[in-house]
């Protein structure tokens, strides 16, 4: 089984706080190329974009996935 990112978080974070994608991008410190990858799952993406995420939301990196 295939390691999946729960984007939900990620999703329900930038709804609560009323941010767009943009705007979560800049806050985070990554492209909004990096943050389409996470949200489409697709891997090719620098891992240290998770611990960027997760710092913002404050939540540990193993929380992000399935």
């Amino acid at each position: 089984m295939k390691n999946t990112i729960k984007i939900e978080i990620i999703e329900k974070y930038m709804l609560k706080n009323n941010i767009s994608k943009t705007k979560f991008c800049k806050i985070c410190k990554i492209s909004p190329n990096t943050l389409n990858k996470i949200m489409a799952n697709d891997f090719n993406f620098e891992i240290v974009a998770l611990f960027k995420i997760a710092r913002i939301i404050k939540i540990e990196v193993y929380q992000m996935f399935n």
